[in-house]
């Protein structure tokens, strides 16, 4: 195959001269750079993050069409539920007192409350009367003290199971809450509310559940020991928990970096470089998201920042491994700072490059928080690229030369120089079993790759040990407690077809089939009203809890309600009667379990409804398409990253068939990282998704160092055994010493109790520890197997 020859000796003396270039205008470059810093600081005050499950979706996505299309209708999907827990009973006048305080509070105080909250002391009860019927409290509005009055309340309880079993346990140890909210106005509306009121805006769902965190914190609540759920509480706590996790474990890599960094450089320059690098990209990247006002997303928003450091960090050690070598033979500053740009600035642009192309493969996520990331860590390889490149071998150039080191010149290298090139020794006469090695572990990864499994799941993200998640999740799990639901739309597109008794009946099928269903908690209807009134006008007989036998039966009863006051039956029908809305809570949470009872109700639903249109929507339905973008889009993204970086290697390496060699050790850690995902039950999630193209991204350096400094060698001594031997003594020891202080760098998520973040740091070490093993031992056999330099 024909190869195009490209002379990596000129392409070095460029990168030579360029660094003759910055020495010798060093001064009003670092003036142009803190002045660059001083902008983008401005900038990094109009950044804005997003923490909502809403946001995560591409604007005009189907989901979030019919999500809005359900929200015109019925209002808002998100609430605010709040349990309460008594150690004796809640129906004791001193408890019923604060639980209906609490109650009106959250009513009231809530910003996005549509003044309407569901508990046994604020509740529509139907009372048949003579005249027909009213709307009172199961608690009247003066509490009883007296034995008789308490008994009243239990006896109205117990009158109506199907309503009670919702709000209070059997035991009367628990109650519920729940706040009805209005729906959230557009950004535009908000965050223009925001700048009017002279302060940050606030999103509708995070200023929900601040504010819900607000109320049952205080101190006159303490006997009920109140616990939140809902997603804006969710939200709310993911992003307080989050803001202050990713802090203290950006406070651990900072700490632990430097500490390796010292013990692998033994120099303050070493260390003093890829810090500025680091901050300066991300200053950078950070100001550049504010004027634009770039989507930044709670979960991942450290992603790109650690990323950074870890990149700014290998780029310097490579700069810095050459220039300290050469420092140590020469004694010569400036001149070890041409030669170390002359060495290494090819590789590390290219590195640069490639790494950045693997990151934006994240774009073919139809996920906004996964597009986040690939777009906000491009934007920071780049500028820290670009730093390191330019500030960095300005501030090596700075300080006075020194005598040569009296052992280097005695051995010719360093010690870890001669040790990589022992390594190299062993791994050149022992290829045929390293190879064997290397395929049977990549074919059982293979394997453990088919097991992985997306999943949106809390639980299995962030995990029981995190506070508010085990909070919650006791909530939900909890006799009476809510957290994860869907609703399933009817739409029928004719006026009045929702009230028809066939249709109705219809619906009763179908919440009957949906409690069949392991998962289901329970589930709410039009018919929960409907029954009701029926049984009411009927001497509350429990056999007439049924659905009335004629439509202008129903229309009687549904005007009757209105009538009374009643206003509940607008969240479960429309105005003009075309729609019916089913709302189905669950118990627990299993992501492929219950896409299987969605897709199966939804089926059912249409074939009692052939002529309606039959919509999902809600957190669940969400979760569900969120799993199958990032299904689609993790094998997508693998491979548009790639075959880019193969492109590119390709036209670096100015051949066809060494782009194609260079990236068997590149695959071979996303590879190996899928692997550990799949038998390791890690679900892939908002974090973990972007580990394996990312992981190509880093591993590409390694191999481009390897083969370009190979094929430097190559074209000086025409030996292959003799050019790999050198890679491993000049370059082997910046390719060591990166990937432990980058392994360094992620531990710091290892230390938190999330889930998610724990595995995103123990993943990343074993996707970067499989990348240098790959190089080391599998590179040099592939480029002398296949002579990829030429005869």
């Amino acid at each position: 195959m024909s190869r195009i020859r490209i002379n990596i000796e000129k392409v070095n003396e460029k990168f030579e001269n360029f660094a003759r270039f910055l020495i010798s205008h060093r001064a009003l470059l670092l003036v142009s750079f803190i002045a660059l810093l001083a902008i983008s600081i401005v900038g990094m005050k109009k950044i804005y993050v997003e923490a909502s499950w809403d946001s995560y979706f591409i604007e005009g996505d189907p989901m979030l069409v019919e999500t809005d299309k359900f929200k015109e209708t019925f209002g808002n999907d998100y609430f605010v539920g709040v349990m309460v827990e008594t150690e004796q009973s809640v129906l004791t006048p001193e408890n019923l007192k604060l639980l209906r305080e609490l109650s009106n509070e959250l009513r009231d105080s809530l910003s996005y409350s549509d003044g309407k909250a569901t508990s046994i002391v604020d509740l529509e009860y139907m009372l048949g009367t003579d005249e027909g019927m009213e709307i009172v409290q199961i608690v009247p509005e003066e509490i009883p003290t007296d034995a008789a009055g308490l008994a009243e309340i239990e006896k109205r309880l117990a009158a109506k199971p199907e309503l009670a079993k919702k709000l209070i346990s059997k035991d009367r140890k628990q109650a519920f809450i729940n706040v009805k909210l209005r729906p959230f106005p557009e950004d535009s509306v908000w965050k223009a509310e925001g700048e009017a009121q002279g302060k940050k805006a606030e999103a509708p769902d995070m200023k929900t559940g601040r504010e819900t965190s607000e109320i049952i914190a205080k101190e006159k609540y303490a006997p009920l020991h109140p616990l939140a759920t809902g997603m804006p509480y969710l939200s709310h706590q993911k992003l307080k928990y989050i803001g202050e996790e990713m802090s203290r474990i950006f406070l651990i890599t900072i700490l632990c970096s430097i500490i390796v960094m010292f013990l692998v450089t033994r120099s303050l320059r070493g260390i003093v470089s890829p810090l500025i690098t680091t901050f300066a990209g991300v200053i950078m990247t950070f100001g550049l998201v504010g004027y634009l006002g770039l989507y930044m997303d709670a979960t991942n928003i450290m992603v790109p920042v650690i990323l950074a450091f870890a990149v700014s960090i290998a780029y310097n050690i490579h700069i810095h491994s050459f220039f300290r070598k050469n420092m140590m033979l020469t004694g010569k500053r400036k001149e070890s700072v041409l030669y170390a740009m002359k060495e290494t600035g090819w590789s590390v642009l290219f590195s640069g490059l490639t790494t950045i192309v693997a990151l934006l493969s994240f774009l073919s996520v139809m996920l906004k928080p996964i597009r986040s990331v690939g777009i906000l860590s491009s934007i920071a390889v780049g500028f820290i690229l670009l730093v390191a490149l330019t500030v960095s071998p300005i501030l090596l150039s700075f300080g006075k030369d020194k005598k040569p080191n009296a052992k280097v010149l005695e051995k010719g290298d360093t010690r870890m120089g001669i040790i990589l090139n022992n390594l190299g020794q062993f791994v050149l006469t022992h290829g045929k079993p390293i190879a064997i090695i290397f395929a049977v572990i990549t074919a059982i990864s293979i394997y453990g790759v088919t097991k992985m499994e997306p999943a949106f799941d809390v639980e299995r993200t962030m995990g029981r040990k995190v506070e508010y998640v085990n909070k919650m999740l006791y909530v939900a799990e909890s006799e009476i407690g809510s957290f994860y639901s869907y609703d399933l739309v009817i739409d029928f597109g004719e006026n009045d077809k929702a009230k028809e008794v066939d249709n109705l009946k219809k619906l009763e099928q179908l919440q009957d089939h949906a409690q069949k269903y392991p998962l289901t908690k329970r589930s709410t209807s039009i018919l929960d009203i409907l029954k009701d009134l029926d049984r009411t006008l009927n001497e509350n007989r429990q056999e007439m809890y049924a659905i009335p036998e004629t439509e202008e039966q129903v229309a009687q009863l549904l005007l009757l309600y209105e009538n009374a006051g009643g206003s509940e039956a607008s969240y479960w029908m429309d105005y003009d009667y075309k729609k019916l809305r089913l709302m189905v809570e669950i118990s627990s949470y299993n992501s492929n379990e219950l896409q299987k009872e969605i897709e199966d109700l939804q089926n059912f639903a249409r074939e009692l409804y052939p002529n309606a249109k039959v919509t999902a929507v809600g957190n669940l339905p969400q979760f569900t398409a969120m799993q199958q973008y990032l299904e689609v889009g993790q094998m997508t993204s693998f491979l548009i990253s790639v075959v880019i970086v193969a492109v590119l290697l390709m036209i670096v390496f100015g051949s066809v068939r060494t782009g194609l060699i260079g990236m068997i050790p590149n695959i071979a850690p996303g590879i190996f990282v899928g692997g550990y995902l799949g038998f390791s039950n890690i679900p892939l999630d908002m974090m973990t998704a972007t580990l394996i193209p990312m992981i190509i991204g880093l591993s590409v350096d390694d191999t481009i160092h390897f083969i370009n400094h190979g094929h430097v060698e190559f074209d000086r001594c025409k030996d292959y055994k003799d050019s790999i031997l050198k890679v491993f003594r000049a370059a082997g020891p910046a390719l060591v010493m990166t990937t432990i202080i980058m392994v360094a760098t992620f531990a710091g998520f290892t230390t938190s109790q999330a889930t998610q973040m724990f595995n995103f740091g123990f993943v990343v070490f074993v996707g970067l520890v499989s990348a240098l093993l790959a190089d080391l031992f599998v590179t040099p056999l592939l480029i002398k197997k296949f002579k990829i330099f030429g005869k």
